[in-house]
């Protein structure tokens, strides 16, 4: 009894190491803190391109919306409108962009974007940038056709303050560039 005593003693005033509560863990307390820190420069795995998540049409003064009435942030969370002739879209003209800008410096590596898709001929030509921490250095991460649907893109892991959607070569049909929503997360 006094050495059990003692050893709880010990083990209080840290003098002894205990062994861990589980000893099956494949985790030590130093991994769970740095996935813990990574969790948050990751946006908690979460959109981080989400008008609820702080993200901003910067571009928005610049760029055109379908109808002035509804919500047609590319950033929004509802996708459906009641009335089924208001699919809710942003678009720009020839040589225009479509920029987003993150709450805070996240580490991303795939961005989802839906693009307008009543008309399956209105495939689109673009070019996809992302902006770096410093906000000005751009990376080309995507360039070329894009087919009226929705399209996840990855890449290598990134830090990254802005998104950009740059309208190259408009679509088949007209100079204009249509996206309905747009998404950007760390995927495993």
């Amino acid at each position: 009894m006094k050495i059990l005593f003692l050893f709880t003693l010990l083990d209080i005033f840290g003098l002894i190491s205990s062994p861990a509560w589980d000893a099956n863990a494949k985790f030590s307390q130093n991994d769970l803190y740095i996935l813990r820190e990574k969790s948050i420069l990751r946006g908690h795995y979460k959109d981080v391109a989400s008008e609820s998540n702080g993200a901003l049409l910067s571009s928005a003064r610049r760029n055109s919306f379908y109808r002035p009435n509804i919500d047609n942030s590319p950033l929004r969370n509802s996708l459906y409108f009641s009335d089924i002739d208001a699919t809710a879209h942003t678009f720009i003209g020839l040589h225009e962009s479509i920029i987003i800008e993150f709450l805070q410096v996240y580490e991303i590596n795939t961005i989802r974007f839906w693009m307008l898709d009543h008309d399956i001929r209105r495939v689109a030509n673009m070019q996809i940038f992302v902006i770096g921490v410093n906000r000005t250095t751009e990376s080309l991460i995507y360039e070329g056709d894009v087919q009226p649907a929705v399209h996840s893109l990855k890449f290598p892991d990134q830090l990254v303050s802005k998104v950009k959607f740059y309208n190259k070569d408009g679509n088949v049909i007209d100079i204009y560039m249509s996206i309905i929503k747009i998404q950007a997360y760390y995927s495993f």
